[in-house]
């Protein structure tokens, strides 16, 4: 009798372990689809705040104009009219608060998403802003510009390798991937 108990609890353990690591596996899995949060960076102010979804951080950058934006940075990346949205939401503000360009840290728009916003850019007239990548450094792989054109340095202070991109632009390349430590906006 003793040995059936010890069965039947060795059983019933083994059923608790495989649903507790069921459970963690469907967090993790939520937590990875989910976890591309969003982060508003001003280029003015230098200062930053991150949201939960992609749609939260443009109804905060646009002052309320857009609020149903797509959730996900990656699902935002494939409405081209979200682009034109944000980048008529700009010009009605006359470059105040403008949506300038949303980075992404992986390839093909996906991962943590980050808008940079702040004053309009003069679009061709030369370096408009220029800054550091702290948290992102050696993260960013796809970038699509909204009211600038971006530059990407390797280096900080926006020296080393550097590449240019005036369009949506799923992979910065090889020699940008991952590499960028400051940037310019243009």
């Amino acid at each position: 009798m003793s040995s059936r108990v010890t069965r039947i609890a060795i059983a019933a353990g083994a059923g608790l372990l495989v649903l507790a690591a069921g459970s963690t596996t469907a967090q993790a899995r939520t937590e990875s689809v989910s976890g591309g949060r969003t982060c508003l960076v001003n280029v003015d102010t230098n200062s930053t705040r991150c949201f939960g979804t992609f749609r939260e951080a443009v109804t905060a950058s646009t002052d309320g104009r857009i609020t149903d934006a797509p959730l996900s940075g990656k699902d935002a990346a494939r409405d081209r009219k979200l682009v034109d949205r944000l980048r008529v939401s700009s010009a009605e503000r006359g470059g105040l608060n403008a949506e300038l360009a949303i980075l992404y840290e992986h390839w093909n728009f996906g991962g943590t998403s980050i808008i940079l916003n702040g004053g309009a850019c003069q679009s061709g007239n030369g370096r408009d802003y220029a800054g550091e990548f702290t948290e992102w450094a050696d993260r960013i792989s796809s970038v699509i510009p909204v009211a600038c054109w971006v530059e990407l340095w390797a280096d900080p202070h926006q020296t080393g390798t550097h590449q240019e991109y005036r369009d949506s632009t799923p992979y910065v390349g090889d020699a940008m991937n991952d590499q960028a430590s400051s940037y310019a906006l243009l």
